[in-house]
């Protein structure tokens, strides 16, 4: 009897094995492709990438035993995106979706359901908005007296915070019906910051300063399934974009709180560490940040058991771009010089120096220095004697040097060879990204740094 009992369960187990974990059937009407995609949110390279490619028929199941990744999929017919479903976790992964000729319906999810619905209402406030704008912009086309523009403002105003309380009020529905799934946190995430005061519109440090501080308050950062969306990417994106005008006094108290509640989660931390580092730290972005990126690697520093892999790297760059920050005395190193004497940076005798980092064969390199040889005002402060330009070359072909001064070195400008490498070696400058322009004053303290030519070319014309 025990025999024939084992053998029955082991019959059970094996066909519950067998059962797929997920299995979604994607049925269509009136649609025409030869393939059907199935794709996943690639976080690493911010975009949906294939996951199942199949031959198009208009009645198809994709099914596995391994259960899907929490996120969202899209999908699609040779490039023409059908629809989208939400997975949230492994249970739920057995319904069907429905793509009409006007329509989309979902059998067997209640989230996806819901989504579908989602979509849709958000798509009627969209248009009522639009609506909205549209009228009013007809209005302002029309010579009415002020006393009735401001009537019609007023009643405008009305109807505007009216459409935002219900869209809320919706949103915050959805998000209560489908707790602790996706679709709540997506929804969560793109809730938009309440409109702020009329006066803020005609100051734009305030208006962005306001965007900014307030962008992240209902975003769930508990929640990794975001990493599986292009919500989050966004969502910095967005972010980035409002800080990206304003001064560092401004923007550092702002990020180190988003950076304080993204640690609700150590992987959506390091997801936001990584894109503000890309746009605010990276040495080849244009958008660089010093002093907001000092503040961010002095902060990360601090987490609790950081990843080994960041926290040499992080160190790294905290001692490297704290060095010869602006108000500082810049380091010391020595000099050949072109005409073959040896010097020290310290012993260069000018009122204003300005340092110019780079190799010689570099083609930006060789941009810059024509830029600046074209420059009226850098031409007279150098004829003046208010202004010594020296350039350094740093690296240890000095064959290369030579030849520099004898083809392409300006005659009005001082040359330099770093001949021992400790600028690179040591690191005693950031000179990962050439040319680097610098501009300290006769005792050699930092005026300014990491400047561009046009950057040169304004600070010349409004300090000399």
């Amino acid at each position: 009897m025990s025999r024939i009992l084992t053998l029955i369960l082991c019959t059970f187990m094996l066909a519950a094995n067998a059962q797929p974990v997920y299995q979604i059937r994607i049925k269509t009407d009136k649609i025409h492709a030869d393939s059907l995609f199935v794709k996943s949110y690639d976080v690493k390279n911010k975009k949906f990438t294939n996951f199942i490619s199949l031959k198009f028929e208009n009645d198809i199941t994709i099914k596995d035993k391994t259960a899907l990744d929490a996120g969202i999929y899209i999908i699609e017919t040779d490039s023409v995106v059908l629809s989208e479903f939400l997975i949230s976790n492994a249970k739920n992964q057995n319904f069907t979706i429905n793509i009409l000729e006007d329509d989309i319906k979902v059998e067997g999810s209640k989230e996806n359901s819901a989504n579908r619905a989602y979509m849709k209402e958000m798509l009627e406030f969209s248009q009522q908005m639009k609506a909205l704008n549209t009228e009013f912009q007809q209005v302002q086309q029309k010579d009415l007296p002020n006393s009735m523009m401001q009537a019609y403002i007023d009643t405008f105003v009305i109807k505007l915070d009216h459409l935002n309380s219900e869209k809320k009020n919706y949103q915050e529905k959805i998000i209560a019906e489908n707790k602790g799934l996706l679709l709540a946190s997506i929804i969560r995430a793109s809730i938009e910051v309440p409109p702020p005061p009329q006066d803020y519109y005609r100051d734009r440090t305030k208006l962005f300063s306001y965007l900014a501080e307030h962008h992240f308050d209902a975003f769930p950062w508990e929640d990794e399934r975001l990493l599986n969306t292009p919500v989050l990417y966004n969502k910095f994106k967005t972010f980035a974009q409002q800080i990206l005008p304003l001064d560092s006094k401004i923007t550092i108290p702002i990020v180190l709180k988003v950076l304080g509640d993204s640690k609700k989660n150590r992987n959506l931390c390091y997801a936001f560490f990584d894109y503000m580092e890309h746009e605010f730290g990276n040495v080849k972005s244009p958008y660089r940040d010093e002093l907001l990126y000092i503040a961010m690697l002095s902060d990360i520093l601090e987490l609790p058991n950081l990843e080994e892999t960041r926290q040499p790297r992080y160190e790294y760059e905290l001692n490297l771009i704290t060095k010869n920050q602006p108000g500082e005395q810049t380091i010391d190193f020595n000099i050949l010089m072109d005409n073959g004497d040896t010097t020290t940076l310290y012993a260069v005798d000018a009122e204003i120096l300005i340092i110019y980092f780079q190799n010689p064969d570099c083609p930006t390199c060789g941009e810059f220095r024509e830029k600046m040889k074209n420059m009226e005002v850098l031409y007279h402060a150098l004829v003046a004697g208010k202004v010594k330009v020296l350039t350094i070359y740093f690296e240890k072909n000095e064959a290369l040097w030579r030849n520099y001064l004898n083809t392409k070195a300006f005659k009005t400008w001082m040359h330099g060879w770093n001949y021992d490498l400790k600028i690179s070696e040591e690191h005693l400058y950031d000179v990962r990204i050439i040319p680097t322009i610098m501009v300290l004053d006769k005792n050699k303290k930092v005026i300014e740094k990491d400047l561009f030519p046009n950057e040169l070319e304004a600070w010349l014309k409004k300090n000399l």
